[in-house]
This record gives structure tokens, C-alpha cells and sequence, in this order.
């Protein structure tokens, strides 16, 4: 089969032939169809994420959708030829840059009828994490909540899941995706790079931040005693829960973990017309540094998909 790996850490992805694996018992092979590019993707690749896991030469990948093409010893909740999506093996590795991987089979769910694979495979590790971080912040109906980085593959599907929930949204973006934020919901929109604006903002119930460091650590101060901050990346935040637990606040860090039964709830959003995932770009597996590069460049609103196959 084909997938794109990396030959040295920090080594320009490269397309290569590499045997097809075989599912072990428990597993589902799965002819991918979709994957997509998640920062944690590029960071790993640098041996700067989760490198204690991982072995060159390295296929990177968490995201995926297809159709099964093997099932393992003792499989009994999928068939060869179901349409699945799910989060693989995280924070393991995956492999889903390839035309071909092997998954848990409780960790992928049946493909949304109403979307592409494209589509599907933008969603697992993005509306994961969103919906984890807005559990973690304990966001609740009425609530009033800040999500920073609004425009991102987690952002957006943050925004969407947290007005599915009955709260209110300031998003911070930059102003060119006002437009899109306000169309998926957001009640306002607030230039991040205007400090006096992002000031402005309020009190806030909850907030849900994608962005980190300084900026990040700034946010705490909007939200209200009592209230919680999820950060994806609190590790670039020195000292953040002594630093929340001094202005009264909660700050929670997020790691997200594979789930199946939260991958059907967004299904069913998705279904019911409540979250749709914006596709920002596609590329053929033989561009997938290119599709990373559309991500470390922030060239567009969501996520970028990379196609396997047609």
C-alpha cells in the first residue's frame, strides 16, 4: 500500500510502499478513504509531540474514514464494506496517512449517511476534542462562553456544539471569518488581535482556549468567579492552575481520548443539522505536506482533509 511517512524526525514527508497491515483480534482493517491534518500531527513529526510512542520511519495520522476491509478474531460489531469513521489509537500511533490501517473496533463509528469521507474524517479528533473541552469547562444551557481560535478545525465544531447545548458564544477569530462564525451561530465576534476588543468582551460563564501562552493566560481574567477555562495546550501556560485558582477560577487541561459513544452524538448533531464541519481544503495523499503546510499557515477557515482514495 501507500502512506506518507517521515524517514527522520523532522524530514520532509515522503510517499512510500510499505506492507498492508493486518487486523489482530479485536481490530477492523480499514480501506481509508479520508484522513485529515491536526496540528498534533506536525508536531509529532518533529518528534515534539508524543514521541515516547512513537518509531521511525513514522506514518502520522489519528483521523479516518472509510469502509472495512478486514475484520479481526472476535469482531462482531462491524462487517467488511460498513462506512466508519473514528479517532484511532490515540495518543498512539495510527498511521492513517496510508491507503490502509488497523483500528480497535470500539473506537470507530458508523459514517454520518449525510456526509462525505472527507467530511467524516475531519471530525473525530476536532469534534473530540471540542466536545471533551466543553465538557471539561462544564458548559451548560444559559451559559455564556468565550472560544478562542474560532475559526480552527476544533473551534469551529466548539462553537457549533457548545450552542447545540443551549449556551451563548463570543468567538475570537480574525475578521475575515466573522462572516462564517456568525452563520454557524456565534451571537458575537471579536478580532483576537484587538486587545481593548477581546478586554471588552465581559464576563464569560466558560471559556475554551485553542490558542495558549500569553494570549490564554489573558482570558482568565474574563471569565467569572466560579467559573472554568479548558486549555488544549496548558503546558505553555506556566503555573495556570495556581494562576486560575488566584482569580477564583477552574483550569482544566484537555487531552482528547478516543470515544465511540461521543463520536454517535456528534453523529447525531451532524444528522440533525446542528454542526456541520467546514472542509477547507483537500489533497491528494501524495500532497500531504502541502496539506500540513495549509495548516501551519493558517490559509484557510477549518480543516484541511487529505484523500487517500476516490
Amino acid at each position: 500500500m501507500t502512506a506518507a511517512r517521515h524517514e527522520q524526525w523532522g524530514s520532509p514527508l515522503t510517499i512510500s510502499t510499505v506492507p498492508r497491515p493486518e487486523p489482530a483480534a479485536g481490530e477492523v482493517r480499514i480501506a481509508v478513504r479520508a484522513t485529515s491534518v491536526n496540528p498534533i500531527d506536525i508536531h509529532t513529526g518533529r518528534n515534539a509531540g508524543y514521541e515516547q510512542s512513537m518509531q521511525l520511519p513514522y506514518t502520522p495520522g489519528w483521523d479516518v474514514a472509510g469502509v472495512v476491509d478486514a475484520v479481526g478474531y472476535g469482531v462482531t460489531r462491524h462487517a467488511v464494506g460498513d462506512r466508519v469513521f473514528g479517532l484511532a489509537w490515540f495518543p498512539y500511533p495510527a498511521a492513517t496517512y496510508a491507503e490502509f490501517t488497523t483500528v480497535p473496533a470500539y473506537q470507530v463509528a458508523p459514517l454520518p449517511a449525510s456526509i462525505n469521507f472527507a467530511e467524516a474524517a475531519c471530525l473525530p479528533m476536532a469534534a473530540l476534542t471540542a466536545l471533551q473541552m466543553l465538557d471539561a469547562a462544564r458548559v451548560e444551557a444559559d451559559h455564556r462562553i468565550l472560544v478562542s481560535g474560532a475559526s480552527g478545525g476544533v473551534g469551529h465544531l466548539a462553537v457549533q456544539l457548545a450552542i447545540a447545548r443551549g449556551a451563548t458564544v463570543v468567538a475570537l477569530a480574525r475578521p475575515r471569518d466573522h462572516a462564517l462564525l456568525h452563520d454557524l451561530g456565534a451571537q458575537s465576534c471579536v478580532d483576537y488581535a484587538d486587545a481593548d476588543a477581546v478586554a471588552a468582551v465581559g464576563s464569560v460563564d466558560a471559556a475554551i482556549d485553542l490558542v495558549g501562552g500569553r494570549f490564554g493566560r489573558s482570558l482568565f481574567g474574563l471569565v467569572a468567579a466560579g467559573g472554568s477555562i479548558a486549555l488544549a495546550t496548558a503546558w505553555s501556560i506556566p503555573k495556570y492552575d495556581v494562576v486560575a485558582s488566584g482569580n477564583g477560577i477552574r483550569a482544566v487541561s484537555c487531552l482528547v481520548e478516543p470515544d465511540p459513544h461521543a463520536l454517535r452524538v456528534i453523529a447525531d448533531h451532524v444528522a440533525a443539522g446542528r454542526v456541520r464541519v467546514i472542509v477547507g481544503a483537500e489533497f491528494e495523499l501524495d500532497r500531504a505536506a502541502e496539506a500540513q503546510k495549509w495548516v501551519t499557515d493558517r490559509r484557510g477557515f477549518g480543516k484541511a482533509a487529505i484523500l487517500t482514495s476516490r
